[in-house]
């Protein structure tokens, strides 16, 4: 039997009548000794456990019917749910005070881009001041956190993010169309150099730990989306290589098919020219 069942689909399948409650489906128990004239069946809708609440009776319904589950699946499912909830329950930060929209070039790229991904500056919030600020959005169209980098090469930091130490998803989380692929980089600006030549399907993780922790909660949106396979082009050097081994099996493992490209040792995405980028393109295709 096909590992991606669901429990709907099994309790479906078997004609069994259920109603929804919460995170359970409740139905008459399993129990062929308990009479369930008021049922109090529940069933996890992701993980199949089942309990009466009457007779006691416990059971997991991928294993009543014979039938493994898909731990990926499950996983999957419960952060579905996550975002469901999410999408219910809070509506993002809201605008910077004094934002200004950015309508200059920056390391090379177009106004047209820096634009189209909100670049604004401010002098109103600390810590924020002199910098390009990039509002970042979660699937629902969110702002859930703003990156600001320093415009001047100094001592200064040169990444700012608010609210200071927030979890930043990958960006972008929404992409323009459909893609069966995408592609991971450390960098803002390597995403940004790289959308900015034609490459409209590649995401930032922001630096090399990015995406090692909350590995499938974070790309679950492209799962979501139709991604298929994923690139990862982190930078040629030593740190680069190495995240991007420890990555490979992570996204494995949340149903992918991944490939590492591998750029040469003083190289990052940031530094392709157009014709490098246009190889990438056709080659990630």
């Amino acid at each position: 039997m096909s590992d991606a069942r669901t429990v709907e689909t099994l309790l479906i399948e078997h004609n069994i009548a259920y109603r929804n409650s919460g995170k359970d489906f409740v139905t008459t128990c399993f129990n062929p000794d308990h009479n369930d004239s008021n049922p109090s069946f529940r069933i996890d809708r992701f993980t199949g456990v089942a309990h009466c609440f009457s007779c006691g009776f416990k059971t997991n319904i991928f294993k009543f019917y014979g039938v493994s589950s898909n731990n990926a699946s499950v996983r999957v499912a419960k952060l579905k749910e996550k975002l469901r909830v999410l999408n219910e329950n809070t509506n993002g930060l809201e605008p910077l005070e004094g934002a200004i929209p950015f309508n200059g070039v920056h390391r090379n790229i177009s106004s047209q881009t820096l634009k189209h991904f909100g670049a604004f500056k401010t002098d109103k919030v600390t810590g924020m001041e002199d910098r390009i600020i990039f509002p970042i959005k979660d699937v629902r169209d969110k702002v859930t956190a703003y990156v600001g980098r320093h415009l001047i090469q100094s001592n200064k930091v040169r990444y700012m993010t608010y609210p200071p130490n927030c979890i930043l998803s990958l960006y972008p989380t929404r992409l323009v169309e459909k893609f069966y692929s995408i592609i991971l980089v450390e960098g803002l600006f390597d995403m940004l150099n790289l959308w900015d030549k034609g490459i409209h399907n590649v995401v930032c993780t922001f630096g090399t730990d990015g995406l090692l922790n909350h590995t499938a909660e974070k790309l679950l949106p492209y799962k979501a989306a139709g991604v298929s396979k994923i690139f990862i082009m982190y930078d040629g050097d030593e740190p680069g290589q190495k995240a991007a081994t420890k990555l490979l099996p992570l996204i494995e493992e949340c149903g992918f098919m991944v490939e590492n490209i591998e750029l040469p040792e003083d190289t990052d995405p940031g530094d392709l020219d157009q014709e490098s980028v246009n190889q990438t393109r056709e080659y990630t295709k």
